[in-house]
C-alpha cells in the first residue's frame, strides 16, 4: 500500500536516496526504523531482540524445512517432511 508523502517529504527522501545511494523506500524504512526506537525508548520499551546465533541457526534450518516441503497445498502430506519413515519426528 502506498504511503501518501507531500512533495517536499518526497523531495527530501529523494535527496537523501541519492546522496546515500539507496533506494527512497531504504531510507524511509530506516528512518522509521529509527523513529521507532527512539519511541520506544521514550515508552520504556525494550527493543525486540536479535536472534543470538543458536537461535538463527534453529531458525535457518527450520526455513530450509518449509522450503524443501514446497507450497502449502500442493498435494500430499504437508507435514510428511516432518517425519521419518518410522514416523517419528526428524
Amino acid at each position: 500500500m502506498p504511503i501518501p508523502a507531500s512533495a517536499e517529504t518526497e523531495a527530501i527522501a529523494r535527496l537523501l536516496a541519492r546522496m546515500r545511494g539507496q533506494t527512497v523506500e531504504e531510507v524511509v524504512s530506516v528512518a522509521l526504523r529509527a523513529e521507532l526506537v527512539r519511541e520506544r525508548q521514550r515508552r520504556g520499551a525494550a527493543p525486540p531482540a536479535e536472534p543470538t546465533p543458536v537461535q538463527r541457526a534453529s531458525i535457518d534450518r527450520i526455513m530450509e524445512l518449509v522450503r524443501a516441503a514446497g507450497p502449502a497445498g500442493a498435494g500430499g502430506d504437508p507435514t510428511a517432511f516432518l517425519y521419518d519413515d518410522l514416523g517419528l519426528p526428524r
